[in-house]
């Protein structure tokens, strides 16, 4: 029994204070939830247990629910094996793109590509949107914090203008984000 099931014990049934308790005590429920959910999506407990391709398959699937963007994802063939510190600096810099395509682009869709190859991993993040050029944000914190990121597990980050065509609006050129990661091991 918590503490304010105690504490309204202590209050007549039907009481206003008795209401206020329990009301205190859903509030107080509810904002444990939504703690717990923002501590999963800052750092998922998955990433340490399933590894980066569950991880970023797990975040793609409530991609669309909280940022109303449809994800289309190409993941490795064959799974790879990523030191821990690299996968929570990936994963994060595939949240920040995604939000940063949900914020600034003017489209309600992106593609998202993991690759590895000759001991490299490489997240690229892409959308055919108005432009990171465009947005003015190309020294935004975000950005900034991406960059920071890369350079802690020793890989690069570009932001270049999507290569690929396809449907767009505003100036039409679109944003490709792609870090490069050695892989250690």
């Amino acid at each position: 029994m918590t503490l304010l099931g105690r504490a309204g014990k202590h209050s007549p049934e039907g009481s206003p204070l008795r209401a206020e308790l329990r009301a205190i005590g859903e509030i107080a429920q509810t904002t444990l939830e939504n703690v717990r959910g923002l501590s999963q999506t800052l750092h998922p407990s998955i990433l340490e247990e399933a590894g980066l391709e569950r991880t970023v398959d797990w975040y793609l699937s409530t991609i669309e629910r909280q940022l109303g963007l449809a994800v289309s994802y190409e993941r490795p063939a064959a799974p790879v094996a990523v030191d821990s510190e690299v996968g929570i600096q990936v994963y994060r810099v595939l949240q920040e793109s995604l939000s940063n395509v949900a914020r600034h682009s003017g489209v309600k869709s992106a593609a998202v590509r993991l690759t590895a190859s000759a001991g490299v991993l490489q997240l690229e993040v892409e959308d055919h949107g108005t432009g990171i050029g465009a947005t003015g944000h190309r020294r935004g914190l975000g950005i900034v914090a991406m960059r920071e990121r890369a350079a802690l597990v020793g890989g690069t980050i570009d932001f270049l203008r999507s290569a690929s065509g396809g449907p767009s609006t505003g100036s039409g050129q679109g944003t490709l984000i792609r870090m490069r990661v050695p892989l250690r091991g």
